[in-house]
């Protein structure tokens, strides 16, 4: 197999092996889940000991390592992505959390899974399909190596919609008409995500009407309870985590955002004008952030929407 073809376009123009990337997809996952959700949650998707689970872009095992407690008693992991590094980074880590089973990586094609028809109990993904071009495919090729009656579970994301709402926060309240124009950038870029081959960020709540085109039964969906919010003094350890990510992403690497939405605002067809209305708002409020977060002011609280979606192949 080629290495060009590893993955197909997924995130042809990401590395997650590197840089900024790799930090996200470890940083991004930490504090990802309550406890009692995951335990709620495999009873809902009906895991037991001794499941032949596949991962579909798997990155670093994070679902395996997840969900193990709840099957991994002689039970198969199959771990497969796109990065020969992360591979075998989630290798290495598997030794520590892979225990009274069997975890296996590989580097493979989401588009063409190198595995037998009707082969596993469990196939499952985490913000896979929001970064593919062609996420029916690699949604039908999950379904291809289930087992008849075999567990189909899809982990993606909804961001458009977290970027529409309004959530509370100390920053300084804006005119309506700059509100909107933010809604109308989010909205344009979105289409330019898109056009440049980056995936769609909104496939989440698109996910069931997806399994039921391609024959899925017991379809089934959840959602991920997380509240995103920051009160002073921060004092418990996903505060102080998600305070960590604001400074990062809002602060540190402003300008690497600020320049990839004109990239996506201008692929989606956006008026140049208004992306630098967009910016210059952005600008204005940067330093207003960084001042409330160094005088530990900064308060912020609204949702995720981030979707477990489950289906069973028919018998």
């Amino acid at each position: 197999m080629s290495k060009n073809n590893l993955m197909s376009e997924n995130k042809k123009n990401v590395d997650w092996s590197e840089g900024r990337w790799k930090e996200m997809l470890i940083e991004q996952r930490k504090f990802m889940w309550h406890k009692d959700t995951i335990d709620k949650l495999a009873v809902w998707l009906e895991l037991k000991p001794g499941m032949t689970a596949v991962d579909v872009g798997c990155g670093l095992g994070n679902l395996g390592y997840t969900y193990w407690p709840y099957f991994g008693k002689g039970g198969h992991y199959l771990g497969v992505d796109v990065s020969e590094e992360l591979v075998r980074e989630a290798a290495e880590a598997s030794r520590e959390w892979a225990t009274g089973g069997e975890a296996k990586f590989m580097v493979g094609d989401a588009y063409k899974l190198p595995f037998s028809d009707n082969f596993a109990d469990w196939v499952m993904c985490q913000t896979l399909l929001m970064h593919l071009e062609k996420p029916e495919l690699a949604l039908s090729e999950m379904i291809r190596v289930a087992k008849p009656g075999g567990l189909i579970m899809c982990n993606e994301p909804d961001n458009l919609s977290v970027m529409l709402i309004k959530p509370y926060w100390s920053m300084p309240e804006l005119d309506i008409e700059e509100e909107l124009l933010i809604k109308k950038v989010h909205l344009i870029c979105h289409k330019g995500h898109i056009k440049l081959g980056r995936g769609d960020n909104s496939i989440g709540s698109k996910v069931p009407t997806m399994m039921k085109k391609l024959g899925l039964t017991g379809i089934d969906v959840r959602m991920n309870d997380i509240v995103h919010f920051l009160i002073p003094p921060y004092e418990d350890p996903r505060q102080q985590h998600l305070l960590k990510m604001v400074k990062k992403t809002q602060l540190d690497e402003h300008e690497f955002w600020i320049e990839r939405t004109k990239e996506e605002f201008l692929a989606g067809g956006g008026n140049p004008d208004e992306y630098e209305s967009f910016r210059e708002i952005s600008e204005r409020l940067k330093p207003i952030l960084q001042q409330q977060i160094e005088e530990g002011k900064y308060i912020a609280c609204g949702p995720s929407f981030f979707y477990v979606i489950k289906g069973r192949k028919p018998k």
